[in-house]
């Protein structure tokens, strides 16, 4: 009995298997036949090896969130916001509905550390994948952790010193999350119902959500999604978290 984690999440998943009991691997095709898979974390491998898969999380939940450009694809028609993903081919006159200024982001997602703010007439990358439009006044930005319909924890990005970056909020660029009291957040019922609602869409028993609120400066007045990962990096105090829920919920199936 496995969990299964992809390699952005070998080190989280490495640390789930060992305090639920479980084996640990990062590559199907390296077991032998015939095991099964309680928990995927980030991992949507597919083999006839396995005898029996789970929906903690599903493969085909892990695929749907697993790329951001497809996120707004699922998403679209829920009512929830969430950024579309230009694909970029050179030349291609660029579409209006990204305004003066976009963010390009390159082949290489790790991270954050590909994102470029650029602003019309200027060149564009010879990297570039794809066009994101730039939502400007995100006055807050969270990750809030859900797990078996519940939020189960909630981060707030904060700058890490006077240099962080104005607009690009990741960790590359000097911000950082500390945990937030659900309680004491503006508009927390609602960041609630849009995160539960995403991870029912995608069909996630659990996942990390990143989220800001568009603020007045935007006119939206609502939640908009960044993206959604099935294998969140967990700290000491969230890998407790999940563990519990983890041990709750898998005795009942």
């Amino acid at each position: 009995m496995y969990v299964l984690a992809s390699k952005s999440g070998i080190l989280t998943g490495r640390r789930l298997a060992r305090e639920l009991g479980l084996k640990f691997h990062t590559n199907v095709n390296k077991l032998r036949q015939n095991f099964s898979v309680v928990i995927r974390y980030g991992n949507a491998q597919e083999s006839s090896r396995i005898i029996d898969d789970t929906d903690c999380n599903s493969r085909d939940s892990i695929i749907r969130c697993s790329n951001k450009h497809k996120l707004h694809f699922y998403l679209n028609g829920s009512g929830i916001l969430t950024p579309e993903y230009i694909v970029y081919r050179v030349g291609m006159t660029i579409p209006d509905k990204l305004g003066d200024r976009f963010l390009c982001r390159k082949r290489e997602h790790r991270a954050g550390k590909d994102i470029v703010v650029l602003e019309r007439g200027y060149l564009i990358p010879p990297s570039t994948e794809f066009l994101v439009p730039l939502y400007q006044g995100m006055i807050r930005e969270y990750r809030v952790h859900i797990a078996f319909g519940e939020v189960i924890k909630v981060m707030r990005k904060f700058p890490i010193d006077g240099s962080a970056h104005p607009i690009i909020k990741t960790a590359s660029f000097g911000w950082q999350y500390r945990r937030s009291i659900f309680n004491r957040i503006q508009c927390a019922e609602s960041m609630k119902k849009t995160a539960l609602k995403v991870a029912d869409i995608l069909g996630l028993k659990f996942c990390g959500v990143d989220m800001a609120w568009s603020g007045k400066e935007e006119g939206l007045g609502k939640w908009i999604v960044w993206e959604v990962n099935s294998a969140p990096s967990l700290n000491s105090d969230s890998l407790k978290l999940y563990v519990n829920l983890f041990k709750e919920n898998l005795q009942r199936s």
